[in-house]
């Protein structure tokens, strides 16, 4: 639980300075939204369809997710707290060359936020097809040894300097 908690002290540090939030999480996975605000949606009557707007907030939030995990990357890198799990003996007896990673997946998409539960337990949390599919890049990082997948949804939003 230290090691996890040492991770998310980061992650969410860093996600809230760039405008996300952490939602949960779960084992070593964490949920971490940006919402746009109802101003970034257009709403066509005649198809009852809702789609983003092209606004610079638009563009701006998605870079600031994308800007977000690459500096997590990096901070977990450098972090002095962490350092100690790289330098572990047993651990490193174990896993030799042992260092923290996080796989990455991110997805824009839609999702139902809400409270989820029981009268014994209630989480908020996000469901959606959306929420799932970045799970499931997250998942495909393992896969394919890379540090972030990203879909085209979300790419096709940043702004040319970070394309």
């Amino acid at each position: 639980m230290v090691f996890v908690n040492e991770i998310g002290e980061i992650v969410h540090k860093i996600v809230d300075n760039y405008s996300g939030a952490a939602n949960k999480n779960i084992g070593d996975a964490f949920l971490l939204v940006w919402k746009f605000d109802h101003s970034c949606f257009i709403f066509d009557e005649f198809t009852d369809e809702i789609s983003l707007a092209d606004t610079n907030e638009v563009h701006q939030l998605c870079d600031m997710a994308l800007i977000s995990f690459l500096k997590i990357m990096v901070a977990l890198k450098k972090s002095r707290v962490l350092v100690k799990y790289r330098t572990h003996q047993g651990l490193n007896a174990r896993m030799p060359g042992f260092e923290v990673k996080l796989g990455m997946g991110l997805h824009l998409g839609w999702a139902i936020e809400g409270a989820i539960g029981s009268f014994y337990k209630i989480d908020a949390s996000y469901l959606s097809p959306n929420v799932k599919m970045a799970e499931r890049l997250e998942a495909g990082t393992k896969i394919y040894g890379v540090p972030l997948l990203l879909t085209g949804n979300i790419y096709e939003q940043f702004t040319p300097e970070v394309m």
